[in-house]
């Protein structure tokens, strides 16, 4: 046997060898599983034939479920005992190429950046709100555990000492700066901003949100803002008045102006001599008019009547109870004779009596 022939039969048994080992590495025939060092590394098993993968940079893999091949940003992913990665590749405002990343100067604690494909946009917390880098959203600044993410620092504000016969675990303070705002000082220590609705300003005295005419002191907080708005709108203009507004408005007590929608007809659409039509839409309502009477029908040649209730068809005799009353196709109030019962504001004329069914029941012979 050659050299040449040797090296190559040794070559594919330890090929061979290999491919039993890597065939042997998987948990399950088929199915996607996670690996032990690296948590951005998983492997995907295919008839027990294993290929190694890898999340994108900035992401790791879910192992949650081995049916499914899932990567998800660093802070859904548990990599507890496994926290190896890839190196990373960042770029501007971008240390990784995906994933929430905050503000790089320390003290804005309120801005950070989505990434995704190493493409930066900033976003912005709500107000009084800190991005958390442990779960990627905006939470109350004591929960952000950043330490120049404080809340003192952030909403200019210190809960003040509570006497010691208080019973408040929550106390809440209005915002000396601003009507509509006030804090919540968790457990009297670390204050949070919240704010009423629009249109509400805090009480100081209830400790809850309510309309400016009730607190003296912020009365005129929404008046500037309702004048500016009702001042420039013109309904005949086009302007849409917002329900939104309005709700507010009359909630804090402003005198809302009345905006009458009306039809303007210019000279030029009505013929020589004729006045514009009135329009079919009228603002003011029309007064309820009186009821007119019926027009009285005569009754259907052969005297046909609607049908009511079976009859007996029995040859024996038997009583059939009476009805309240027929229906007659001449069962209407002569027009000299129209009842003022009903007329407006009165009870509904009631159904004729039973005295008038004459008639008599017909059976079959």
């Amino acid at each position: 046997m050659s050299l040449e022939w040797a090296v190559f039969v040794l070559l594919v048994v330890a090929g061979s060898v290999r491919a039993q080992s890597v065939a042997s590495e998987c948990p399950t025939p088929n199915g996607f599983f996670a690996d032990s060092e690296q948590c951005d590394k998983y492997y995907h098993c295919l008839d027990d034939v294993l290929t190694e993968k890898v999340c994108p940079d900035g992401m790791a893999f879910n192992d949650l479920n081995p049916k499914v091949e899932k990567c998800d940003f660093l802070f859904q992913v548990n990599c507890e005992g496994r926290p190896r990665l890839q190196n990373a590749k960042p770029s501007e405002n971008c240390p990784r190429q995906n994933g929430y990343y905050p503000h790089p100067e320390p003290t804005n604690c309120h801005q950070f950046y989505y990434c995704t494909g190493g493409q930066s946009s900033q976003l912005t917390c709500p107000e009084g709100l800190s991005f958390s880098v442990n779960s990627g959203t905006c939470v109350w600044p004591d929960q952000a555990g950043r330490s120049n993410c404080v809340s003192e620092k952030l909403l200019n504000f210190t809960c003040p000492a509570l006497p010691p016969s208080s019973t408040e675990v929550h106390p809440r303070f209005a915002d000396p700066d601003d009507c509509q705002y006030f804090y919540v000082c968790i457990n009297g220590k670390e204050p949070r901003r919240n704010g009423c609705a629009f249109g509400q300003v805090f009480n100081n005295m209830t400790k809850t949100c309510d309309a400016p005419k009730d607190v003296p002191e912020c009365k005129d907080y929404y008046t500037e803002y309702f004048d500016n708005y009702f001042s420039t709108l013109n309904p005949e203009q086009g302007g849409r008045v917002s329900t939104d507004v309005i709700a507010a408005a009359i909630a804090s007590g402003y005198p809302v102006p009345r905006h009458r929608n009306r039809v303007h007809v210019q000279p030029s659409q009505a013929g020589q001599g004729d006045a514009p039509s009135r329009p079919a839409a009228e603002e003011e309502p029309e007064a309820p008019r009186r009821p007119v009477a019926p027009v009285r029908r005569r009754r259907p040649g052969g005297g046909v009547r609607r049908r009511g209730r079976p009859r007996t068809t029995t040859t024996t005799t038997t009583t059939t109870p009476e009805p309240d009353y027929y229906y007659y196709y001449d069962d209407y109030y002569n027009d000299e004779n129209y009842p003022e019962e009903a007329a407006p504001d009165t009870e509904p004329a009631k159904p004729p009596s039973a005295t008038r069914n004459t008639l008599p029941i017909l059976s079959r012979n």
